[in-house]
């Protein structure tokens, strides 16, 4: 989806460390993150996607004016939602009702337009069959590809990188 569309893309990895949910995981993020943007080329414009701890990230997307795809975004912290809210990029997010850090109210209230998958848990997995969970992920790789067009068409030549959640339950 993304390379096929001729972005490059810029992967951020990272084990979090043993008691990080215990103090303030920004700064841990953000690091990482700043990272990936001093290494991508100067000449584009970065498309952020991040996924549950990675959406630590908002402020910095926010500070950067930097469109984003939130996945499982931590809309229970209201740091998260505050930055989310206050990027004046474009942005996206994608829950579901399964999942205990997303709140539909608080993804409308972001003023984003976001896509919520009924029952789906933080891992984006619904209950059912298989062929409930590939339905879920064709909505959900839809609206991407239609996010991203939209981008693209506003900013013709993007690196996107993508900001993983955490191995462990890191949140």
């Amino acid at each position: 989806m993304l390379t096929g569309h001729g972005d490059a893309a810029e992967h951020v990895t990272w084990l979090a460390p043993e008691g990080l949910r215990d103090i303030d995981p920004e700064p841990f993020v953000r690091v990482h993150v700043e990272a990936a943007l001093h290494r991508i080329d100067k000449s584009t414009r970065p498309i952020l996607i991040a996924k549950s701890l990675g959406t630590r990230a908002a402020a910095l997307a926010a500070e950067r004016s930097l469109p984003a795809i939130w996945l499982t975004p931590l809309l229970s912290d209201p740091v998260v939602t505050a930055a989310i809210t206050a990027g004046p990029a474009p942005a996206l997010l994608i829950g579901g009702t399964g999942d205990r850090f997303w709140d539909s109210g608080t993804a409308r209230a972001t003023g984003k337009p976001f896509v919520e998958i009924a029952g789906a848990d933080h891992a984006l997995r619904v209950p059912g069959t298989v062929r409930d969970y590939t339905t879920a992920l064709e909505k959900i790789a839809t609206n991407i590809e239609q996010f991203l067009d939209f981008v693209r068409s506003e900013q013709p030549t993007n690196a996107t990188f993508t900001v993983p959640g955490s191995p462990r339950d890191v949140r």
